[in-house]
């Protein structure tokens, strides 16, 4: 499975992953929904300067399709790509033996409501194993991929949620390939970004500013 591949598996796979609103929680300001998708899509600004922008696959739920442990959530998909969303470019490391990848899909909910029927079963505890299972699909025999919680990302936006994949598997001369993939998602009032990340071995170095930054840009704009 050569970079290609293995970029198109994971950033296809690497949907919205997303979290429950605490009940009784109300929007937080008055942003409209132009002004929610604009904030939080990632720019050329948010990455190195030396990364190609391409246009990002927009696959919906077909990845998760036939895995009985994502059913809800690809129900979930389903109506949410009926709403406002806007989706980044897929930015990359055009280096020949990178797999650096960073891309986010912004959503923007009519309420708090909406986004808790939507963002619930990102939070359910089979979620993770729902993910694994599609990489491992996707991969066809040609990687396995072993995913678990992010537990770190306390404090980030109102609330957020995300899952770490180690693929593992072999390039097309066969030589071993070892990348991870990070989905994450932040709810900011009825804002929601989904970001995606893969890198060779180790989680990426860029993704902790790549989320600051679009998550500030979203607080400044639901908060008015």
């Amino acid at each position: 499975m050569g970079q290609g591949r293995w970029i198109a598996v994971a950033a296809g796979l690497a949907a919205a992953v997303a979290v429950v609103a605490p009940a009784g929680a109300g929007v937080k300001g008055a942003a409209s929904d132009k002004a929610i998708l604009k904030a939080a899509v990632l720019t050329p600004a948010d990455v190195p300067s030396t990364w190609v922008a391409a246009k990002q696959a927009d696959s919906g739920s077909k990845n998760y399709k036939g895995v009985a442990a994502c059913k809800q959530i690809a129900t979930a998909m389903d109506t949410a790509h009926r709403g406002p969303r806007a989706l980044s470019p897929q930015f990359s490391d055009p280096a020949p033996t990178s797999n650096a990848l960073a891309q986010d899909t912004v959503y923007a909910f009519k309420n708090v409501k909406a986004a808790q029927q939507y963002l619930a079963p990102y939070a359910a505890s089979n979620a993770a194993s729902c993910y694994q299972q599609a990489f491992n699909k996707a991969a066809r025999g040609q990687g396995q991929a072993t995913v678990v919680p992010i537990t770190n990302l306390q404090g980030v936006g109102d609330q957020a949620v995300g899952y770490e994949a180690t693929i593992t598997g072999s390039d097309q001369n066969g030589q071993p390939v070892h990348v991870i993939a990070d989905v994450i998602g932040v709810r900011v009032g009825r804002g929601f970004v989904g970001f995606n990340f893969l890198n060779n071995n180790v989680v990426i170095p860029q993704g902790v500013a790549i989320v600051n930054a679009a998550v500030a840009r979203l607080t400044s704009a639901v908060n008015g």
